[in-house]
């Protein structure tokens, strides 16, 4: 009989923790947008440059989410396309950060972002928001071509000089590359227990080094480029919403 009762309490036990768990994930939506400029296809032996490769990251938030920031951000890039960054010059991430001349020739994007900072008043565990923090976005090719470096930089309310290092890594099936980005401890929580959300972050890359582009395209399945990204936030839970971009051979 005690053996019984002490099973009932564990199952219980269990599917409230279960269900607490469920209840406490981010319920806002993040959003993915991913176009090419220049849609038409090349070959395989000649890919044809896209122009711009245009990034659009969004957070739609829910007002009845605790404070939470992005963790990780995983972007998964089509198949068909071609990244040729280990032909461009390129700038350390200390070398962004210090502002060096060495990084010009590096510059390979630029972009936007906000962030929009909560926390829970201890007293009352009611949310707390603080001004909006505008941002601005340069990217810049790494070493190799193994990164992408992403100075990120505002004034007000918080001096924000800091570098998002996406690493270029093969990615598998329909996907060709992916980018994953750490983000900084200091933009996660620029002050104790205070979220900064980047509800959005946009970024357009692009260009050419002695007629070789940054970006190319090899093909077009079906007329379209698939995309993913793959979000985790700091409450553990995970997001992984998909975009398309129309391409023509």
């Amino acid at each position: 009989m005690r053996k019984n009762v002490v099973l009932a309490v564990a199952s219980a036990l269990t599917v409230a923790v279960g269900a607490a768990g469920v209840a406490e994930a981010v319920q806002s939506r993040q959003t993915i947008s991913i176009k090419v400029l220049s849609s038409k296809a090349g070959t395989k032996a000649k890919p044809r440059s896209v122009g711009r490769l245009n990034v659009d990251l969004g957070v739609i938030v829910n007002p009845a989410d605790a404070p939470f920031a992005t963790r990780t951000t995983t972007i998964f890039f089509d198949k068909n396309l071609v990244f040729n960054s280990s032909k461009f010059p390129g700038c350390t991430e200390v070398q962004v950060r210090s502002g060096s001349a060495k990084c010009r020739a590096a510059k390979v994007g630029s972009g936007s972002a906000t962030g929009d900072a909560t926390s829970l008043d201890a007293a009352t565990g009611q949310k707390v928001a603080f001004p909006r923090e505008n941002l601005t976005v340069t990217a810049y090719n790494g070493p190799g071509g193994r990164t992408i470096n992403l100075l990120v930089k505002g004034s007000a309310p918080l001096a924000i000089n800091s570098v998002l290092v996406g690493r270029l890594q093969p990615a598998t099936g329909k996907f060709g590359r992916k980018l994953v980005v750490t983000i900084p401890a200091n933009l996660q929580q620029p002050l104790t227990n205070v979220f900064a959300t980047l509800s959005s972050f946009k970024t357009s890359v692009g260009g050419t080094f002695r007629r070789v582009p940054y970006i190319a395209l090899k093909g077009c399945a079906a007329g379209k480029l698939q995309f993913k990204g793959d979000f985790v936030f700091t409450d553990g839970s995970r997001q992984s919403p998909t975009s398309t971009s129309t391409c023509r051979k």
